[in-house]
């Protein structure tokens, strides 16, 4: 009886199918302006380009039921690719590892340790090998969590795609790691000529990781959604990731040629570069970012 009365005042009897269907769709999908073709239209031709971008993700949420059709871009399969070859370099280096495989680990960081002397010895591929490998697991976890992060942002961009993200990922690796071996080749010309420890320590010190290609597809991110929020994983503050990204440059370069520091901080400079200069050549007519934004600058003075 009572669930009679309920459907009876729901609109849903069973005696007025018409009815039904017209109260049902009701329920479903509440008819208001902003969801009404027509009117969004109009509404996006007098929106700044910003309010337009931020309206397409609201009405994408509304029309798929949630942020299903993020990844439809291919950013995200992208990270996916690329953090399976980083997992399997390290699953690989740390099974040589605890297995005491010393030809295995010995094989495998031959051919993805990056240091001048590798680089002279014929090994140039450790330029690119270099950013799929991992030995410490907080270096891995951190550089594919931070990677995750900025996907999940570029993700939700008008014209960003998977290839976009393989470029840059790509790119930043590269000079990243040419950075690393300009910055270690002018400690070994700056050396005295007596000082050979320090030059035979900077000929031959390595580097690996992805850190220099993180920092490219961050800096793009920056470009493309400065004021995202972004939090400090332990640190419950939030600030706009081009903060993040600026002060994590900063201190690359104020530790460059730290003595005590064991980080590639030229390599993560050469990466932040990289993702900076590909966003000015080829993202910088995205409707959200910071070419956008200066324009707007400009047009009002």
């Amino acid at each position: 009886m009572f669930s009679q009365m309920l459907r009876q005042r729901l609109g849903l009897s069973n005696s007025n199918p018409i009815l039904q269907s017209r109260k049902t769709s009701s329920l479903l999908k509440p008819r208001h302006p902003f969801f009404n073709p027509s009117t969004t239209r109009t509404m996006n031709r007098e929106l700044d380009p910003i309010s337009q971008f931020r309206l397409q993700r609201i009405q994408r949420f509304y029309h798929s039921g949630g942020y299903g059709r993020a990844g439809s871009n291919g950013v995200m399969s992208a990270f996916y690719f690329l953090f399976a070859a980083n997992a399997m370099v390290f699953g690989a280096i740390n099974y040589a590892k605890y297995t005491k495989d010393w030809r295995l680990e010995k094989k495998i960081l031959g051919h993805t340790l990056l240091s001048p002397a590798s680089f002279d010895s014929g090994r140039w591929w450790t330029v690119i090998t270099s950013a799929f490998a991992h030995i410490d697991p907080m270096h891995f976890a951190f550089n594919m969590l931070s990677l995750y992060n900025f996907c999940s942002l570029c993700a939700f961009i008008p014209g960003m795609n998977g290839l976009h993200l393989f470029a840059v990922a790509g790119g930043s690796a590269i000079t990243g790691g040419m950075g690393f071996l300009y910055h270690r080749r002018r400690k070994v010309a700056e050396a005295n000529r007596s000082d050979w420890q320090s030059k035979t320590r900077n000929y031959n010190s390595s580097a690996l990781g992805a850190s220099g290609a993180v920092m490219g597809v961050g800096a793009l991110t920056a470009c493309l959604m400065p004021n995202a929020p972004m939090q400090l994983m332990l640190i419950p503050i939030t600030f706009p990731l081009w903060v993040f990204v600026a002060g994590y440059g900063l201190i690359d370069s104020y530790f460059l040629d730290s003595p005590t520091s064991s980080i590639a901080h030229a390599g993560h400079l050469g990466g932040l570069v990289f993702g900076a200069a590909y966003y000015l050549a080829f993202m910088r007519r995205s409707p959200a970012g910071v070419w956008k934004s200066v324009e707007r600058m400009i047009r009002r003075r």
